[in-house]
């Protein structure tokens, strides 16, 4: 979070309709994510925060939504995570099982490392190369 001149704080947090709140949850716990707020009306998470090193993300089961919300590759949301040192990112994923693609260093200097979620929204890693 950046705190402005005015004395303002501010940090964007992404709300993602899933299709399966249950799956997309086990899918963030096991890159690393971890739950800081649930609403489960009537016993069932419909809604929940996760959070990783200060990046948060918000998680609403969409049930009948979709067709208001479109979920997954179609709605060309990609998510970029800053990170200090990728490799360290690359490591513990691929300890864990996570499909994700060898780390990149592309023609802008950063490197990346990507990977989807079950909705198939497309997660990339990175972080600035030295020079």
């Amino acid at each position: 979070m950046a705190q402005e001149a005015d004395g303002q704080t501010m940090s964007v947090v992404p709300l993602l309709w899933v299709k399966n709140i249950e799956r997309s949850i086990r899918f963030y716990e096991k890159i690393g994510f971890k739950i800081s707020e649930t609403w489960k009306p009537l016993a069932r998470t419909q809604w929940c925060r996760v959070e990783l090193h200060g990046a948060a993300l918000m998680l609403q089961q969409s049930d009948d939504l979709e067709s208001q919300y479109p979920i997954g590759q179609d709605n060309g949301i990609q998510l970029y995570f800053i990170t200090d040192d990728v490799d360290v990112i690359y490591h513990q994923m691929r300890a864990r099982g996570i499909e994700v693609s060898a780390p990149k260093i592309e023609f802008y200097g950063m490197k990346q490392v990507f990977l989807t979620d079950p909705d198939g929204r497309t997660l990339c890693f990175e972080s600035l190369q030295p020079e």
